[in-house]
């Protein structure tokens, strides 16, 4: 192809994306004034026909919000598809818009994207086959209405790339990366695959787990076939803390999903257990935590009688835990008594204690109730916590009876749940180790693990397997700087380094992690008004990345080995060794490790 010829191809698709953004800003002033006639007119309705205005207000709002979404990138591929001899161009985006032949990525045409030009069909939504002849697909990557990409390939000539911008990309916020645009076949169909029973999505650091995890829910959720059996209020996506939950809250509405319940299993436990006036208590990384931690799950999973009546959640846990724990711990469980918080055993032994007493797990839930004059009145009712689907990131991370209890929720026609994490992985104790913990039976068609590492450079790749890591580099991975070793005597040198890198970093988001978040106190207030500066401990970090990663506070506990079961010895050496492994591969670019002693000579000493 000549480039007289791709310049004019260029301005053509140029030209149609300047058409098409104008059409969608004329049908969201439109769909506004639609909104205001709708709140004028709600005043002089009927009480009955109110309820009715509100859900088709509440309708249009969410196509506004998604037309908003589609301005930017109109759509992504287009497909010229010959069927029984018409042609039709088929052009796919995040959402539809359906007046200029904007198809969503979630209907079954979009299938045929990843298809060569040549005899290619689709399933339609009643089961019917769809055949024709793919004349020609084109692929763009559309950045603010500008076409900073574009390729296509034909029935007549092999793929070209028509343009291609050379640009660089910055972030205001940790995220994770996009796929809808630049999705392969293989995780299309693991979007696609049927929603009834178990679905696991596993895969190294940085393989994109989670977001094919949502990818999938947005999918479930606007797909002709399943929208029926998906209202967001029967979605429930588990998180594994508030700052995760926080930025998946900014994730949804990017691919459509709105109204989910999302949270943390600890949010989810108190709201069904109607705990007020108390925290969530997070286990520290100290050995004296972990053997704390050790006893209570020793009793968590012994058998126990009646307990008896108490509205005093301590009185309960008490007369459970006393026969296991150590003179030292039960003034731990005293300490926890007076701050008046819970932990994930507590909150565990508390739901089973629940769900043995009254058969179920109920939640308090707001509905209306029309009256006899027609007219509705919010009330508040208790209702059995179920859900058509659950989605639960970082299982690896939950007590078998923790899941349990979650897959005690599950609509038992559909059985629609999504494991997303990695079971060799553990960074918390007595985690789940296989599927017969939870008595989960997966058929090998719906383990799907994913192969290829889209976060780290080949610099860090290649450092994590010198480590000692179970690691590949792949051959084709982007290169990157070398990673940085420092050893640093004190913790304000520390910060001062970690203050000199920062400056160099103009327009990346970083991360600062550690083991512990106590460790990262005096972090914070130096970075305080850096938005693009982002102090998480390792547990908080699992699920997100960063352009840059000082990994700091990696203080490797000391204990007597003497005082401690082997077991715990055991598990306490395996976390730790994950948890460096979680922040080692935060990192997309640049990574620095700083201790009082190198990294490899501590890892050596948990072997």
């Amino acid at each position: 192809m000549q480039e007289e010829e791709k310049n004019h191809l260029l301005e053509i698709v140029q030209q149609h994306v300047a058409v098409i953004r104008q059409k969608i800003t004329d049908m969201i002033v439109r769909r506004e004034k639609q909104a205001d006639r709708m709140a004028e007119a709600k005043s002089g309705l009927t009480p009955g026909d109110v309820l009715a205005t509100r859900q088709l207000m509440a309708a249009n709002q969410e196509q506004i919000e998604n037309l908003h979404q589609l301005y930017p990138s109109p759509y992504f591929s287009k497909c010229v598809f010959r069927c029984e001899g018409k042609e039709q161009a088929l052009y796919f985006g995040k959402f539809s818009f359906s007046d200029s032949g904007i198809y969503s990525w979630v209907t079954p045409a979009a299938t045929l994207r990843f298809e060569n030009p040549g005899p290619a069909s689709y399933r339609r939504p009643d089961g019917s086959i769809r055949e024709g002849v793919i004349e020609s697909i084109e692929h763009y990557t559309i950045v603010d209405g500008r076409v900073v990409f574009y390729d296509r390939e034909s029935s007549t000539a092999a793929r070209e790339l028509v343009y291609q911008e050379h640009f660089s990309q910055h972030k205001n916020s940790f995220m994770l990366p996009e796929v809808v645009e630049q999705m392969e076949k293989a995780q299309d169909s693991v979007i696609r695959a049927s929603y009834r029973g178990p679905l696991v999505i596993s895969g190294a650091a940085g393989s994109g787990k989670t977001t094919l995890a949502l990818h999938r829910i947005a999918y479930l959720l606007q797909s002709p076939e399943t929208a029926s059996f998906f209202t967001p209020e029967s979605v429930f996506v588990l998180l594994q803390d508030t700052g995760t939950k926080t930025y998946f809250s900014k994730l949804l509405p990017e691919l459509g999903i709105r109204n989910v319940v999302t949270g943390t299993f600890a949010e989810w436990a108190m709201n069904i257990l109607k705990i007020e006036n108390h925290t969530y208590r997070e286990p520290g990384a100290t050995a004296e935590s972990y053997f704390y931690e050790y006893n209570k799950i020793q009793a968590l999973r012994a058998e126990w009688s009646s307990l008896g009546h108490s509205k005093n959640f301590f009185t309960v846990l008490e007369k459970i835990y006393t026969p296991y724990l150590t003179k030292k711990q039960k003034q731990l469980l005293g300490i926890q008594k007076e701050e008046c918080s819970l932990d994930r055993v507590d909150l565990t032994v508390l739901l089973q204690i629940q769900q043995k007493e009254k058969g179920r797990l109920s939640l308090e839930r707001e509905y209306y109730e029309e009256a006899k004059n027609g007219a509705y009145r919010k009330k508040k009712g208790s209702f059995a916590a179920e859900y058509n689907l659950m989605v639960i990131d970082e299982f690896q991370n939950y007590l078998p009876e923790q899941l349990e209890l979650l897959k005690s929720c599950l609509n038992s026609r559909l059985k629609a749940i999504t494991y997303v994490g990695d079971v060799v992985q553990q960074t918390k104790l007595g985690s789940v180790q296989n599927w017969q913990d939870i008595g989960e039976i997966v058929p090998s068609e719906r383990m799907v693990k994913l192969q290829k590492v889209y976060r780290n450079t080949k610099q860090i790749l290649a450092y994590i397997q010198k480590l000692g890591y179970d690691v590949n580099v792949p051959s084709n991975v982007r290169s990157g700087p070398p990673v940085i070793e420092k050893e640093i005597a004190t913790k304000n040198e520390e910060i001062a380094y970690v203050r000199n890198r920062c400056k160099m970093l103009t327009g990346k988001t970083v991360g600062i992690l550690a083991f512990e978040a106590d460790y990262l106190e005096d972090y914070k207030k130096s970075f305080t008004a850096l938005p693009a500066i982002h102090c998480f401990n390792l547990h908080e970090a699992q699920g997100v990345e960063f352009d840059v990663v000082f990994l700091v506070g990696l203080n490797f506990y000391d204990y007597d080995k003497n005082m401690l079961p082997e077991q715990l010895q055991t598990e306490m050496k395996k976390i730790q060794k994950d948890l460096v492994y979680v922040g080692l591969t935060r990192a997309m670019t640049e990574l620095i490790v700083i201790g009082r002693v190198s990294l490899r000579k501590a890892l050596r000493a948990l072997a």
